[in-house]
């Protein structure tokens, strides 16, 4: 079989794997994790296999034969799976990398390229979650789910710019557009700015008389 970028099977796995959002693909990121005994960040044609079907990826031996012969670059018998998850999740584009960046900048107040998760627990907005909104998660569940997928690359109680990075990439997976994904990082974070269907609504806005006497609506300050 040639080797050739397996098109279809990738959209196949990209497909389950969206309707998931950001926990799909790092659900399967965990899960090849967990089979890498040897920690070199490879996985042999068995563990592949394996990890694709704990994941739920029901996938035909020629589907699997394709894209195993495609990311065994060398012939060694073995995948890097980072290669693998980059080839389903896609890269952020310079708009959304930008807007993680501002995220991101909001939350480092030293400017020392690291925060911590006390930080992002008080400044992140569970109310806009869709799970809240359903009334399928409280507060406290969504909170506690959403500090879970931090810390990552190195189990020390803090996030880098690139810990970060790292998760949005999952999340702008399963968003198509820049419009929604820019509201939804606006909302999430409290940032002002953004225009029409993308402009920051959690900024509470508040009544002021001025010095004139005139009224006017003014936006809280949100730390």
């Amino acid at each position: 079989m040639e080797r050739e970028k397996p098109d279809q099977v990738l959209e196949k796995i990209r497909s389950k794997l969206k309707d998931r959002g950001a926990h799909g693909i790092r659900g399967i990121g965990i899960c090849f994790r967990r089979m890498d005994d040897s920690g070199d960040r490879k996985l042999d044609r068995m563990e592949f296999q394996w990890g694709l079907k704990e994941n739920g990826h029901d996938i035909s031996p020629a589907e699997f034969e394709r894209i195993f012969k495609y990311f065994d670059r060398n012939g060694t018998g073995k995948i890097d799976y980072d290669e693998f998850i980059r080839a389903i999740r896609g890269d952020l584009n310079d708009f959304r990398r930008s807007l993680v960046g501002l995220a991101f900048k909001k939350l480092d107040k030293t400017g020392n390229g690291i925060v911590d998760l006390e930080d992002i627990k008080i400044t992140y907005n569970v109310e806009c979650h869709p799970k809240f909104i359903s009334g399928e998660m409280n507060a406290t569940e969504i909170l506690g789910d959403f500090l879970a997928q931090w810390d990552t690359l190195e189990k020390d109680g803090q996030v880098t710019l690139e810990e970060f990075e790292e998760y949005y990439k999952d999340v702008s997976a399963s968003i198509d557009g820049d419009d929604y994904f820019e509201l939804m990082i606006r909302n999430a974070w409290h940032i002002d700015g953004g225009e029409g269907q993308s402009e920051c609504t959690t900024i509470p806005r508040k009544l002021e008389i001025g010095p004139d006497g005139k009224q006017r609506v003014v936006k809280a300050a949100i730390f």
